[in-house]
């Protein structure tokens, strides 16, 4: 995220609702059937601040759109509803645990509930069609299904008790993106690690070793993420750099793909003035770096521009292997685990998850974004002197 200091740009709040209000949703039938919808672990709902590291019991949802819809997902009634916090308001009845909101005289054909936290303007038809830079601060959406009403029950129920029979819609809210937070950054003072290459067909390794690594942090990239959402459908435009070559500089993080992108402002931190990048913190107490991102098939990389490393007493048990004579400039994570040895797939990956990290950077060789060292081998010829008369003048003409 592109910020004058280490933390969140909190993007402004979820515009109107594309979701249409049916105040007439009485008229629609006359057989008296109900719909009460409930929303789960919703009522301790709050406002997290943009610097905040969000927790799986955050949820900053202000208005919610509820479409109740028949089998084949044709919307039959559509609701908006606003945070209040009025006793008597729907957004009270919905999130309280005993209560629900009722539909009245819905047609016998209701056969599922939808709901939408934040839609803003992304929700049309009940379909979402959305992108990653809305997907920020308190924009996100949460998304939610009851596709089985049964059993019904006969009323009074509350609240709002009526005549007929009534379903209850329990909805829980998740997410429509995940979340990585890097909590902290350390660089590893002194350490080994073995490190393997394949050359002319072989695996070869080396021991690498050393005494002293410092840097300074001057950016944090989100790579490899998906711009374009939409349910149901599936994740287009996959953003993706190998270099940083004309991607990052002024302040931008821009992507050649159909057109060109600065995703400054929501996959990357940097504290860019007067034309240079400064230093980023790498540890701030209660605060974290985060990328939200739609989980798909690929796997989001992170990059960690660098800046004055230092490496002592760098070692290496074959130089072919490992070349400790190479200055890092990009620390790049592109592996994650969810255990000791067991590292995860894009499929692991799911919305509505927040995934922590501490990470500890040790030196490597990668002084681009990918993994994959490019190598100039330069061939000097020294030819042989040539000959040529001149004749020498001054300039007369003063």
């Amino acid at each position: 995220m592109k910020i004058s200091y280490y933390f969140f740009a909190l993007l402004a709040s979820v515009g109107l609702l594309a979701c249409n209000d049916n105040e007439k949703y009485d008229e629609l039938g006359n057989d008296p059937v109900a719909v009460s919808v409930s929303l789960q672990g919703l009522s301790t709902s709050r406002a997290s601040g943009p610097t905040d590291i969000l927790t799986k019991d955050t949820k900053d949802i202000q208005s919610v759109c509820i479409n109740i819809t028949d089998a084949s997902n044709t919307v039959i009634v559509s609701r908006q509803v606003d945070k209040s916090t009025d006793l008597n308001s729907d957004w009270v009845k919905l999130t309280t645990s005993d209560q629900g909101l009722k539909f009245i005289n819905v047609p016998k054909s209701v056969s599922k509930v939808y709901v939408y936290g934040n839609p803003g303007t992304d929700v049309v038809d009940n379909v979402i069609t959305t992108s990653l830079d809305k997907q920020q601060g308190s924009g996100v959406m949460y998304y939610g299904v009851d596709e089985d009403l049964t059993p019904i029950n006969d009323e009074p129920i509350n609240p709002d008790p009526t005549s007929g029979k009534t379903y209850t819609a329990n909805v829980n809210l998740v997410p429509i993106v995940a979340r990585l937070q890097i909590k902290s950054i350390t660089f590893k003072n002194a350490g080994s690690f073995e490190f393997g290459r394949e050359i002319s067909g072989v695996e070869q390794t080396a021991t690498v070793s050393w005494t002293g690594f410092t840097a300074d942090l001057k950016g944090i990239y989100l790579n490899d993420f998906y711009y374009k959402y939409s349910k149901p459908g599936t994740l287009e435009e996959l953003y993706r750099n190998t270099t940083f070559v004309d991607h990052i500089k002024e302040g931008k993080w821009l992507f050649d793909m159909s057109s060109t992108l600065d995703a400054s402002a929501y996959a990357s931190y940097i504290n860019y003035s007067d034309g240079v990048y400064q230093n980023l913190p790498l540890k701030t107490e209660g605060k974290c770096y985060a990328f939200n991102f739609f989980p798909g098939t690929a796997l989001p990389n992170i990059h960690l521009d660098l800046a004055n490393v230092v490496v002592t007493g760098m070692t290496s048990t074959n130089t072919d292997v490992f070349n400790p004579n190479i200055v890092n400039r990009f620390g790049n994570i592109v592996k994650f685990y969810k255990g000791i040895n067991t590292e995860m797939t894009a499929a692991d990956f799911k919305p509505g998850t927040i995934y922590n990290m501490d990470i500890e950077v040790v030196p490597m060789l990668d002084n681009d974004l990918s993994n994959v060292q490019y190598n100039v081998l330069v061939h000097v010829t020294v030819e042989p002197w040539a000959e040529e008369t001149i004749i020498p003048d001054f300039d007369f003409a003063q």
